[in-house]
């Protein structure tokens, strides 16, 4: 299985009505046409009230509409189905029905890593380094409703991708599955495909997609609040400013989907 997932903004000067409308009645029903698609799903934004600009949001939460999955079976298959028909996800000028912003990437089926179980090998290194929290750890409640903080990033291009690696698997994400509240953690590495300069779409472009999932007040809490917010602490192997320097996310809730497939 191999996943086509999209992110993106209806064209500017059309309102969100107007590009649902055009993407549910136009857009969709020209992708169900090609072959071999097994599941299409898509998420509308959901609000967090997560403040920003502040710690924990790099980027605003509802910076995109919509994050989409294309799902086939055959991987060499569906990578090729999608790049030769690359120009359904082309942007739309000013005031047409279309993608104003698309973000995209190929991603497998499952994850690389579910890090609330699983423990990156790059992890051992760093096992023994303390939490850095200003008053302590906060408490949450266990029993909140979680959303999904689904985050895509690539790293400075001056560092080699192993060197990235190093500090994410190993040094920041063993710190994010020890944050109160934390419910799901789940992270994708991009799979490179062909692409040309001249494409419309960039789907080489992201390095890992993630999911965090907490709630609403864990995420203010643990991630936004200056008072008790974890101060995510630099690796001792490899300093932590400058290795992501591209960012984007959308808050979503992985139940609440538009089944596409189902659409007519």
């Amino acid at each position: 299985m191999i996943r086509f997932l999209q992110v993106f903004n209806y064209s500017e000067g059309v309102s969100e009505p107007d590009g649902e409308r055009w993407y549910l009645h136009t857009h969709v029903p020209q992708v169900k046409k090609l072959p071999g698609i097994v599941r299409y799903r898509s998420w509308k934004q959901w609000d967090a009230a997560i403040p920003y600009p502040s710690a924990g949001a790099p980027t605003p939460f509802n910076q995109y509409i919509r994050r989409t999955e294309l799902c086939f079976t055959d991987k060499a298959q569906g990578i090729q189905t999608v790049m030769e028909n690359e120009q359904l996800w082309a942007t739309a000028p000013k005031g047409t029905p279309g993608f104003r912003q698309i973000e995209c990437m190929f991603l497998e089926e499952e994850e690389e890593y579910n890090l609330l179980r699983d423990a990156p090998p790059q992890h051992y290194k760093y096992m023994t380094l303390p939490l850095w929290w200003p008053k302590g750890a906060p408490a949450v409640d266990p029993n909140e409703e979680i959303f999904i903080d689904s985050y895509c990033f690539f790293y400075s291009p001056q560092l080699p991708q192993h060197i990235g690696e190093d500090w994410y698997l190993g040094h920041h994400t063993r710190e994010g599955k020890q944050l109160p509240g934390m419910k799901h953690y789940k992270t994708w590495r991009v799979v490179r495909v062909p692409e040309t300069p001249q494409g419309l779409i960039k789907p080489n472009k992201w390095a890992r997609l993630t999911e965090l999932g907490m709630s609403p007040n864990a995420f203010r809490a643990t991630m936004c609040n200056e008072e008790t917010r974890i101060r995510f602490t630099p690796s001792p192997v490899i300093p932590s400013p400058g290795v992501i320097t591209g960012w984007m996310n959308i808050s979503i809730k992985l139940d609440q989907y538009d089944d596409l497939l189902a659409k007519k």
